[in-house]
């Protein structure tokens, strides 16, 4: 949801946010390393800057950003503004292009039960996983390495309060103050300095659940449904006789979909439609009900 349309679940009291920045089109928001070290850091000062906000969990990928937050709207909000603003600065410094990022153009969304915290989480991580470019504990531009992570705080950086001023501001690129107990490694602020994992590994409860929500093979789907957008995700014919199957063995136990009398096969064609957004034409094309049989029960 936009936010000027966003109602505040919560009253004005400190929730949970997702924010994600539309993709940008014509351009990258990160090109290499050295932008994805400058979009780590950002987060990191504004973390500091914006200390009533915590920053829960995070993605940043070449075209666009996810964040999870916590604090009241209007917090998350002015921090969500500053981390853009920034990252636009860096963007027109390199190609001359002014308000990629504009505050307008994000989605948000309330986190309101433990369920949708818990999917919401997995499904920020696994960006990287989706583009294809590594699995989510691989992937340096995101929060994945400090969850339920045993070797954390055993890797070792250089402390802020070890460096001088003009190193600081030279490194970081800001005159912004920065906590003393911040670490870098290769120019990076660790993940264990300002991501708020404690209370993401209590929200999550273990790192079994964690690691199960992971790998689930329609999580972007049931948080893009959660979103409103089920319609923007496009799943080939293929793609969706391969979950059809394992809808079949999960919830009707059943080896294939010719297996399943009529009305277990209307209620997957229900399924399909509310959980991928598929049409009736296409449900009948993948079912073998028809069109207007489909028509009554959806």
């Amino acid at each position: 949801m936009r936010t000027d349309e966003l109602e505040d679940p919560f009253c004005g009291k400190p929730g949970v946010w997702h924010f994600a920045s539309d993709h940008l089109e014509s351009r990258l928001l990160f090109r290499g390393d050295a932008d994805y070290r400058y979009g780590v850091n950002t987060l990191a000062i504004g973390c500091a800057r914006h200390h009533k906000v915590s920053l829960l969990c995070y993605s940043l990928m070449s075209n666009h950003l996810h964040l999870l937050l916590k604090g009241i709207y209007a917090d998350c909000l002015a921090y969500y503004g500053w981390v853009t603003r920034r990252l636009s600065m860096m963007v027109w410094k390199r190609d001359g292009v002014a308000d990629v990022l504009r505050l307008g153009s994000v989605d948000v969304h309330a986190v309101l039960d433990n369920r949708q915290f818990r999917n919401e989480v997995a499904y920020i991580l696994r960006n990287a996983y989706k583009a294809r470019i590594c699995s989510p504990f691989s992937y340096l531009w995101s929060s994945a390495d400090v969850y339920f992570n045993p070797f954390r705080d055993a890797l070792h950086g250089t402390r802020v309060e070890e460096m001088g001023l003009a190193a600081v501001r030279a490194l970081f690129h800001t005159r912004e103050g920065m906590p003393a107990s911040y670490e870098h490694l290769d120019g990076r602020i660790l993940n264990r300095c300002f991501v708020d994992y404690p209370y993401v590994e209590r929200r999550l409860g273990d790192s079994l659940a964690f690691f199960d929500t992971l790998r689930v093979w329609d999580l972007e789907s049931s948080v893009a449904l959660s979103h409103g957008a089920a319609g923007r995700i496009a799943f080939s014919d293929e793609e969706l006789l391969v979950r059809m199957t394992a809808i079949c063995r999960q919830e009707y136990h059943t080896e294939s979909v010719e297996q399943l009398d009529r009305k277990s096969l209307l209620l997957l064609a229900r399924t399909l439609a509310r959980r991928f957004g598929v049409g009736k034409t296409r449900l009948a094309r993948l079912s073998g009900l028809s069109v207007d049989v489909l028509g009554m029960v959806l």
